[in-house]
């Protein structure tokens, strides 16, 4: 689904016209990523948790010349569904 169709989807169920559905989004957006740069977690009941992992610094392999290099540590965004999120995606493939 693309943010277009999402965006019309949630206007027809909310009765709203595009402009103010892309506009809701829009800043919910917004707030979820300013939190997450903010290494707040968000949690959305019923769907699941945003947040942001400190992955460590490793030592890669370059496949081609085997060289190793050090990667740094860096901080990345991370999702975990909820419990009804799981359930839904195991009765989809399930039923399929």
């Amino acid at each position: 689904m693309t943010n277009k169709e999402l965006i019309e989807t949630l206007a027809k169920r909310l009765d709203w016209t595009q402009n103010q559905t892309a506009d809701v989004l829009k800043n919910a957006v917004d707030v979820l990523s300013n939190s997450l740069s903010e290494s707040d977690t968000v949690s959305i009941q019923g769907f699941g948790v945003f947040e942001t992992k400190k992955l460590q610094e490793r030592i890669s392999v370059n496949p081609v010349s085997k060289q190793r290099f050090l990667v740094p540590p860096k901080i990345a965004p991370a999702f975990r569904p909820s419990q009804i999120i799981k359930d839904k995606l195991k009765n989809t493939t399930a039923n399929e």
